[in-house]
């Protein structure tokens, strides 16, 4: 994949979206219309998505129809998107500019005057997030593209200026390879993917070639307890700080206090003490997201005292760790999380916070389950009952039969007291069958395992409503 140094709009008028109900396409749907042009696309199904892109003057059609293109003149589509698709083919056989959706948004972050990418194995959604949300309170204007919608603002886009562009940048399929941003963070990186990038070598080439892309007046700041980065970004030559919990990182994070919904923690800098902050959402994971944030935003210029009084307003991103509905008993979460390493992050979290936890976690992919199923023997290691469901496909084949079973085994044999396979369709059975006294139910996978938690809720009582 190369960069993309062209404005992909410019002369565009109208766009069509194939596939816009997807977070990514909805997001990006809503920055053209900001940004002045006719906006519509298609979906395979009428979602809670594609009825609030209809409300906002966005039409969308359910299904394939050569001739819903109308007067488009650019079409976009995403990966999930197969090549037969017959809007697909129609716009192709029509000689209208097609692009893939990270080419469109790798274009226009490319031409901002001030772009911030993120990436990463983990954490890039919350932190893009973060970085979107203190940018917009202090009146910087960005533009922002995240992952996930931002419960400040209950959508995953903020429409701003062209001075400032934040965008989560996905490497899943080597699209981050379009981008070529001013400012760089990299959260982590593991071996992820490589049911498309084959080899961790693949992988960390691919990051090589990104770090390459990184423009003037340039800097990459990276997670300093990760030595693969540490290696990546120091050869890359490019200008860089870091961020941990290490005091040789150039942002760290000392005497951390843990508690239900939140967190304090002293910041340093360079080895001296600059700030107490606080933060309004849980766990270790959010710490490391908020240095990402203000090793870049301070660099930029920003005065710290009015960063930390933002940060300390984040409420988070839809689906991580996301309040579902609650009863005088017990809260119910729902959570994105589908990596091992993601997964032991969340449920720490809820340990700290001193919640007894129960998380019915659908895993996601096969390959992902084939690659990962020994890492995540003590990914559970918080919870005290472990509720395995059936694999959720992504519209993957399955060659090889591999099950959750596969997960079930390695979390027996470390030993845990309470783990159990529940098909999908007797989740909701099992959990009435089998009430919880006390403490935190979290669902937890990046399927469909939220519908089932949102299903959960409306079974409780009027008053479970989050």
């Amino acid at each position: 994949m190369k960069i993309i140094r062209d404005n992909l709009i410019r002369d565009s008028r109208a766009a069509y979206l194939i596939g816009i109900g997807g977070s990514g396409m909805s997001g990006l749907a809503r920055i053209l219309k900001h940004l002045g042009l006719a906006v519509s696309g298609s979906d395979c199904k009428e979602t809670a998505v594609t009825q609030s892109l209809h409300r906002s003057g966005i039409p969308v059609h359910i299904g394939q129809k050569a001739s819903a293109l109308g007067d488009a003149d650019l079409v976009i589509y995403s990966t999930a998107i197969p090549k037969d698709h017959l809007e697909l083919k129609e716009a192709r056989r029509l000689g209208l500019k097609v692009h893939h959706r990270a080419e469109v948004l790798a274009s226009l972050l490319n031409h901002a005057e001030t772009s911030i990418g993120v990436l990463g194995t983990h954490g890039k959604t919350t932190t893009a997030a973060m970085v979107s949300h203190v940018l917009s309170r202090m009146g910087a204007n960005p533009t922002c593209f995240v992952g996930s919608d931002m419960l400040n603002y209950d959508t995953n886009i903020v429409a701003g200026g062209c001075d400032y562009w934040v965008s989560e940048v996905d490497e899943s399929d080597s699209s981050h390879e379009f981008y070529a941003p001013n400012y760089s963070i990299l959260t982590n990186l593991e071996p992820e993917h490589l049911d498309h990038y084959g080899t961790w070598e693949n992988l960390t080439d691919s990051f090589r070639r990104f770090l390459d892309q990184v423009q003037d007046p340039g800097l990459v700041s990276y997670w300093g307890d990760d030595p693969t980065l540490n290696r990546l970004v120091r050869e890359s030559g490019r200008p860089f700080v870091n961020f941990g919990f290490s005091e040789e990182c150039a942002y760290s994070a000392q005497n951390i206090s843990l508690h239900a919904w939140g967190s304090e923690f002293d910041l340093y800098e360079t080895g001296l003490y600059s700030a107490r902050m606080k933060l309004s959402v849980p766990g270790r994971h959010n710490v490391a997201n908020a240095l990402a944030t203000l090793s870049v935003l301070l660099h930029l210029g920003f005065d710290l005292d009015r960063v930390r009084e933002e940060l300390a307003t984040f409420r988070g991103t839809r689906r991580r760790m996301e309040l579902k509905g609650q009863t005088p008993q017990f809260l119910v979460l729902d959570d994105y999380a589908h990596h091992p390493t993601e997964v032991k992050a969340v449920l720490r979290a809820l340990h700290e916070a001193g919640k007894y936890v129960r998380v019915i976690f659908q895993p996601h992919r096969y390959s992902r389950t084939q690659n990962l199923y020994r890492e995540f023997a003590h990914a559970f290691d918080d919870a005290q009952e472990v509720v395995l469901t059936d694999i959720y496909s992504a519209g993957e084949s399955n060659p090889d039969g591999v099950d959750v079973d596969l997960v079930y085994q390695e979390v027996r044999k470390t030993g845990h007291p309470h783990v159990s396979v529940v098909r999908k369709d007797k989740i909701l059975p099992y959990l009435s069958e089998h009430p919880l006294k006390d403490g935190v139910m979290i669902f937890m996978g990046a399927g469909d395992i939220g519908e089932i938690a949102s299903a959960f809720v409306d079974q409780l009582n009027p008053c479970a409503s989050a």
